[in-house]
């Protein structure tokens, strides 16, 4: 019975693609058809974040090498619009509610000093190419500090999102 069903299934799949189509003494031995799509332009981003990212030195102002985010877009230009922003508005907050304010910087000349108090958007050198090629640049932090500072652990997350110019 199943197999029955199945057949019937088959044949009348077929007769319906064999009825739409027939030959003209117009047509020849030759046709053609149009095939393509559409790659949408988009950007990625990664990040490589060293332990080092989440046990920084607070007791010095000094940059500290923190992530290195790799950009690659497959639009063909040199640059993408980056976003950081801060989930803690540019501040590394303790369980304790304390806070220190931190700048940051991004290598090979993209930005220094940057406050994450709002999101700060820069253009940032990217990769291009079908090989997955990204240009990296490192992120350094600054922290803020006095060595005034209540004990504690303090943490921020910074969002990267990256687009097309």
């Amino acid at each position: 019975m199943k197999t029955s069903i199945k057949l019937a299934l088959i044949l009348a799949s077929s007769i319906a693609i064999s009825a739409n189509a027939s030959i003209s003494a117009s047509n020849t031995e030759v046709t053609s058809f149009d095939v393509g799509g559409t790659v949408d332009p988009q950007c990625k981003v990664t990040n490589y974040s060293p332990e080092r990212s989440t046990s920084l030195d607070l007791t010095t102002t000094d940059a500290q090498t923190t992530a290195s985010i790799s950009i690659w877009c497959n639009t063909g230009q040199g640059t993408a619009v980056t976003e950081y922003s801060s989930a803690n508005n540019g501040y590394m907050v303790s369980s304790e509610g304390n806070q220190i304010a931190y700048r940051m910087d991004i290598s090979g000349g993209i930005a220094s000093d940057l406050l994450l108090t709002s999101p700060q958007t820069v253009n940032q050198t990217t990769g291009t190419g079908v090989n997955g090629s990204v240009q990296t640049r490192a992120v350094k932090i600054k922290p803020q500090v006095t060595g005034l500072e209540y004990a504690g652990t303090y943490t921020d997350t910074i969002a990267v999102t990256v687009s097309y110019n």
